[in-house]
């Protein structure tokens, strides 16, 4: 067996990075939810769904590029 390195546990564990919690996942998947029921129902509840996907989706993506470039090198 090979013995660990001295300084890489603290290193490995400075490298993890979690993201905050965000909005945008729970609407994404309301706006899908809507966005299915509306095929079956009527027109104006798809319409709502599909709306609030696309928002909840660019939102999101807007979130998750602010993070990553927010993050150190």
């Amino acid at each position: 067996m090979t013995e660990p390195e001295p300084g890489s546990h603290a290193e490995s564990h400075e490298a993890i990075h979690l993201p905050p919690p965000s909005i945008w996942p729970p609407m994404l998947a309301l706006g899908i939810a809507f966005l299915l029921t509306g095929l079956v129902l009527n027109l104006v509840l798809l319409i709502v769904g599909v709306v609030i996907s696309l928002t909840a989706t660019a939102l999101w993506l807007r979130a998750a590029r602010r993070e990553f470039s927010a993050l150190p090198e």
